[in-house]
């Protein structure tokens, strides 16, 4: 079952900027669009996903943020909430590792669900 990964980013971002900290992880990764350009993923190869930026939207309340992501730590806002999916098994793993060092570059928090 794929996993889903929040960031929240203390600055605006958008799906482009996150899909290049993303690729910071391996150089020799590789990033596309899908449905014409609104979601990016990031592979390893043409035909192995590692994580898929699924989209950006700015959150104005730190309630709303506490209701939705409960998990999470308290954050300022605004906040910027990415939405990311792994596939399973190791590719996934490589995604969620690029997406808790891509948090460190974003300025943000990263909330790996399921774990």
């Amino acid at each position: 079952m794929p996993r889903d990964v929040t960031l929240l980013c203390r600055s605006a971002v958008e799906v482009r900027d996150v899909a290049e900290a993303l690729l910071l992880h391996d150089d020799g990764w590789g990033v596309r669009a899908l449905d014409d350009g609104p979601m990016m993923q990031v592979c390893r190869d043409a035909t192995h996903p590692v994580i898929t930026v699924l989209g950006v939207r700015r959150v104005d309340s730190a309630a709303e943020v506490a209701r939705i992501l409960p998990d999470s730590p308290p954050v300022p806002t605004p906040v910027w909430w990415v939405d990311t999916v792994t596939p399973t098994g190791p590719d996934g793993e490589s995604g969620i590792s690029a997406a808790l060092e891509a948090a460190f570059d974003l300025d943000a928090v990263c909330v790996v669900h399921g774990d």
